[in-house]
């Protein structure tokens, strides 16, 4: 803006200068400098007065991370360590730092010794989360966490992560926003410790619209599947419409 200022006064002073020889040219100019001086002085008074305003965070995304970020301070009480939070590559900046924050804003008391790290999962385009391989890979990079949260889904096979053969990982946290049950047998002998779904039936864009504290949102909106209530959860989404 500072440069476009200098630009407009070189103009005006240019104009001022050349109407003592061409005083038609030189009035044009000087016109010319004149209007670009005015709207680059109404487009600072503008955004002055008028800062563009940031995107709130979404209300559902913030009541998801929120409850996986209550289950994850619950049980690492006390830990200190390293949590990866694992984001599909093709989710926007602002859901991912909706869900961020809503994690971040249930572990505000108490828990100042668990830091976040996020991982992307390269994902195919129209996917919404990532394959096994994408999350082989990502645990790979941090072998060490305390505790993984996926707001990738859990994808076919998922499993297999946790089978015998594997290395004993750390336990994971799941929003699974297709639907699906891929993560139910590791949920039932305890490897996953809870999953967060779309309540089946509910229009996105009632979601969307959705006002409110996140428990209350959590409740409308959304299945809570823990280890006793895995096998409840899972046969409310078969009979899902």
């Amino acid at each position: 803006m500072f440069a476009f200022l200098l630009l407009a006064l070189a103009v005006s002073g240019l104009g001022v200068w050349t109407s003592r020889r061409w005083q038609m040219f030189g009035q044009a100019l000087t016109m010319v400098g004149g209007l670009s001086l005015i709207i680059i002085v109404a487009v600072q008074v503008r955004q002055n007065l008028f800062p563009p305003q940031e995107e709130s965070p979404g209300r559902c995304e913030l009541a998801v991370g929120s409850c996986l970020g209550d289950f994850v301070g619950g049980d690492l009480d006390g830990q200190r360590g390293t949590v990866i939070l694992l984001f599909p590559s093709q989710m926007s900046a602002h859901l991912e730092q909706s869900y961020e924050q809503g994690f971040v804003l249930s572990l505000r008391h108490g828990h100042g010794a668990l830091h976040l790290k996020a991982l992307h999962l390269e994902v195919e385009k129209g996917q919404t989360g990532g394959d096994l391989a994408a999350f082989k890979k990502a645990l790979a990079q941090v072998p060490d966490a305390l505790a993984y949260v996926s707001y990738a889904g859990a994808p076919p096979g998922f499993d297999t992560l946790f089978s015998a053969d594997q290395p004993n990982i750390a336990p994971f946290y799941v929003f699974d926003a297709q639907g699906t049950t891929n993560w139910l047998a590791p949920l039932k002998n305890g490897r996953v410790r809870a999953v967060v779904l779309p309540r089946p039936g509910v229009a996105p864009r009632a979601r969307a619209a959705a006002t409110g504290m996140p428990e209350a949102i959590l409740d409308q909106f959304y299945l809570v599947a823990t280890q006793p209530t895995a096998d409840q959860v899972a046969a409310q989404l078969g009979t899902a419409p």
